[in-house]
């Protein structure tokens, strides 16, 4: 078609001149002698105008930005219109970056095109202002989203204020863009604005605007205004944990003196946690006995917790021994601790209630440890034992390394064991080596043996040498196999060399491999010296790579001497390297001479070299007589 060709910009070309910089050029043809296409006003003197040719900062951004399938568009030229979006996302994106700048242009963008961008767009702008303490472009964005775009933010060449522009208002803040504002004035400091801003909420504030609001008139100093400003008991109690999670007991405890409703429970269990936290015990105790309603069990434990934490403890038996509420785990493991870590084990078997008390006094025992103490809890049990109480046991002894003891309890156990008392046993045998100890357990179970039985019955197998009775018993799997399974096997037939074995069983595998598998084979043909087979396996890979993957492969490439390939597939790494991943580029580069592309990649490091970094690189210097730069 006929016609003139020009560079037709989305915004009149009165912005082209006061902001040039937002402008998008396009090339169209357009036939103004055409019936079908009336004449603009500009087209007589279109051929004396010069477009200008301005870069935006991200050319695709833009591109895609005025797609012809795009919404939300006003002024626009129906083929040129802006994708909303589109350009929403991006804003989005930009500022989980940080890249306020970028975002700020994009959203200016929007605006000038006639487009409205929705509220959360503005928000998330307004976030990264305040995150940059940068609060008033924060405050200038949040009064300009309320106006309709190119109405312009100044009025007789004063900025126009909140109340004036919420006649006029375009897009309405919600309460998630107040709650960001008055967090970043209060950050700033500046609680007088966000007072004002609180004031003219057009929204019914929620619980995070309260909790705001009040942490920045208390950091600043404005307690009086914060009282004033509690609408009820549970803005006083977020008060208070603000004040006690920070540490401020003396502003707590005038708080909570100075209450304007009467405090409810929550209220006296936050400040005693606060006391008790502090080492204040004695005002909490104060605090506990002067209490105006009654304690829960929340309540109860935080005081037991402090007085236990400070050892006082025959004071944490007088409060137990009164409670007026059934005590729940929570009270017997806080008291159970306290008085097994202060040596007190006579008076914490007296506490203990039930067989679950005791399960937990002694799972604490064995995790820290304390076996002869665990054993001695265990032979005074004044409740018949059941199958957790061994197994807790037996878990213990095996992770000390006390076999024998684990394999008396096991043989003298009243109760019968289940597949996890078998699996704590053969654990602990496996680890020690027992392997035919382990498998004679293992042969007169008394109940089926399940997945974990099986993976730690292999692992043991594989660690003592003995792959062929692994596989023996892998055949014979009453179960179905995991990854766990077959990486076990696949690790153990790849360092016994037995690739074409491995090979078969990953063929066959009947669980998604995961990127263990994949890491295990590619290991096994990088050390066979079969890389070509393992770039195959790598192109196949069904799991995202992670950067054991890339390591792996670059470290059999330089073995094979293909060190282009690895420096190109480090190059199309789509995780970040770590140090053994430039380690072993490193020492092929300085290996094969290539001093200054070894160079090149020590300085790119994303990562602190460590020692072996620069014991290559110095070797490498060395051997290449580059002393100087050594």
């Amino acid at each position: 078609m006929g016609g003139h060709h020009l560079q037709i910009p989305i915004f009149p070309f009165q912005s082209l001149q006061s902001n040039p910089k937002f402008t998008i050029n396009f090339t169209s043809n357009i036939d103004f002698s055409s019936p079908n296409c009336p004449k603009p006003r500009w087209a007589s003197s279109i051929s004396q105008i010069q477009p200008p040719k301005i870069s935006a900062p991200d050319n695709s951004v833009w591109r895609r930005a005025t797609s012809s399938g795009a919404k939300n568009h006003r002024n626009l030229p129906s083929s040129h219109k802006i994708d909303v979006g589109f350009l929403e996302r991006k804003i989005h994106g930009y500022c989980k970056a940080g890249r306020t700048k970028e975002a700020a242009r994009a959203l200016e963008m929007l605006e000038k095109s006639g487009a409205v961008p929705n509220v959360k767009t503005y928000t998330v702008l307004i976030r990264n202002y305040c995150n940059d303490r940068n609060v008033d472009k924060a405050l200038q964005l949040f009064d300009r989203m309320k106006v309709a775009p190119n109405e312009g933010l100044r009025d007789s060449g004063k900025l126009v204020t909140a109340l004036e522009m919420f006649d006029r208002m375009k897009v309405s803040p919600d309460v998630v863009t107040y709650n960001t504002l008055l967090k970043g004035l209060g950050d700033s400091g500046k609680m007088d604005k966000a007072l004002e801003v609180f004031d003219g909420m057009k929204v019914a504030p929620n619980v995070v605007t309260y909790n705001t609001l009040l942490k920045g008139l208390c950091d600043s100093g404005k307690l009086d205004t914060a009282l004033e400003v509690a609408p009820d008991v549970v803005t006083y109690n977020t008060l208070l944990k603000g004040s006690c999670d920070s540490g401020k007991m003396d502003k707590a405890l005038e708080v909570f003196d100075r209450m304007k409703l009467a405090p409810n429970v929550v209220t006296y269990t936050t400040l005693l946690k606060g006391l008790c936290n502090s080492g204040k015990l004695d005002t909490a105790q104060e605090l506990f006995d002067k209490m105006k309603v009654a304690p829960n069990e929340v309540t109860y434990n935080t005081l037991l917790k402090g007085l236990c934490d400070s050892e006082k403890l025959d004071t944490a038996i007088e409060v137990f021994d009164r409670m007026k509420v059934a005590p729940d785990v929570v009270t017997y493991n806080t008291l159970l601790k306290g008085l097994c870590d202060s040596e007190k084990l006579d008076t914490a078997l007296e506490v203990a209630p039930d067989v679950v008390t005791y399960n937990t006094l002694l799972k604490g025992l064995c995790d820290s440890g304390k076996m002869d103490k665990a054993l001695e809890v265990f032979d005074r049990l004044k409740v018949a034992p059941d199958v957790v109480t061994y197994s807790t046991l037996l878990k213990g002894f095996c992770d000390s390394g006390k076999l024998d003891t684990a394999q008396e309890l096991f043989d003298r156990m009243k109760v019968a064991p289940n597949e996890v008392t078998y699996n704590m046993l053969l654990k602990g045998l496996c680890d020690s080596g027992e392997l035919d100890t382990a498998l004679e357990v293992f042969d007169r179970m008394k109940v089926a043996p399940d997945v974990v039985t099986y993976n730690t019955l292999l692992k043991g197998l594989y660690d003592s040498g003995k792959l062929g009775t692994a596989l023996e018993v892998f055949d014979r799997m009453k179960v179905a196999p995991n990854e766990v399974t077959y990486n076990t096997l696949l690790k153990g037939l790849c360092d016994s060399g037995k690739l074409e074995t491995a090979l078969e069983l990953f063929d066959r595998m009947k669980v998604a491999p995961d990127v263990v598998t994949y890491n295990t084979l590619l290991k096994g043909l990088c050390n066979s010296g079969k890389v070509d087979e393992a770039l195959e396996v790598f192109d196949q890979m069904k799991v995202a790579p992670d950067v054991v993957t890339y390591s792996t492969l670059l470290k059999g490439l330089c073995d094979s001497g293909k060190l282009n390939t690895a420096l190109e597939l480090f190059d199309r790494m789509k995780v970040a390297p770590n140090e053994v991943t430039y380690n072993t580029l490193l020492k092929e580069l300085c290996d094969s001479g290539k001093l200054d592309k070894a160079l090149k990649v020590f300085n790119g490091m994303k990562v602190a070299p460590n020692e072996v970094t620069y014991s290559t690189l110095f070797k490498g210097l060395c051997d290449s007589k580059k002393l100087d730069k050594a």
